[in-house]
C-alpha cells in the first residue's frame, strides 16, 4: 500500500519538478503538493498524510488569515516564513493567536513526527526543536533529485519510531 504524503512547495510545479520525478517513479507514494499556505491548511484539514514535507517560505495564498500573516510579517516569502508559521500554528499547542482558535484538524496533522522541512534557509535559524519536526534537509546542498524521495522515506522511518 502507498503512504500518503504532501509535498508544501510554492516552487513544486517548475523548478523544483525535479523532485518529485523519483516519488512518482518509485511508485511508494500517493503525493499531494499544495503550492501555498493556505492550501497547506486546506489539504490538512480535509486529509490524512503519511508523511508532509513543509517548505519554508510559502506565499500565502487567498485566505484573510494567511494574506494577514504574510503583510504582518515582511511581505515577502523570505521575511514571512510562513511554512514555519503554518509548523507553529498546527503542532504547538501554545500558539495563542485568538484568530487560530477553533482550527480544527485531524488528530494527524497535529503530530509533529509526521514533518520534514525542505528549504533553503538553515536549520539553526529555525528553532525546530521546540516544534519537534522531523528530519531536514537543505534544498541549496543538495543537488540529489532524489532529495525528496529520500526526505520522505526518512520522515516514513521517524515517525515509525515516533
Amino acid at each position: 500500500m502507498r503512504c500518503r504524503a504532501l509535498w508544501i512547495e510554492d516552487l513544486a510545479h517548475t523548478e523544483n519538478a525535479r523532485f518529485s520525478a523519483p516519488v512518482y517513479l518509485s511508485g511508494r507514494y500517493d503525493l499531494t503538493v499544495a503550492l501555498n499556505a493556505t492550501s497547506a491548511m486546506s489539504e490538512l484539514s480535509r486529509n490524512v498524510y503519511d508523511a508532509i514535507i513543509v517548505d519554508i517560505r510559502l506565499p500565502p495564498g487567498d485566505d484573510p488569515l494567511w494574506i494577514k500573516e504574510y503583510t504582518d510579517r515582511g511581505d515577502s516569502t523570505k521575511a514571512a516564513r510562513l511554512g514555519l508559521r503554518l509548523l507553529e500554528v498546527v503542532l504547538d499547542g501554545s500558539d495563542t493567536d485568538n484568530a487560530w482558535r477553533g482550527l480544527t484538524l485531524p488528530t494527524a496533522a497535529r503530530e509533529p513526527h509526521r514533518y520534514g522541512i525542505l528549504s533553503v534557509e538553515t536549520k539553526e535559524s529555525l528553532n525546530l526543536d521546540r516544534l519537534r519536526v522531523g528530519p531536514y534537509r537543505n534544498k541549496e546542498a543538495a543537488a540529489n533529485a532524489r532529495l525528496l524521495l529520500e526526505l520522505l522515506d526518512e520522515v516514513i522511518t521517524h515517525s515509525l519510531r515516533g
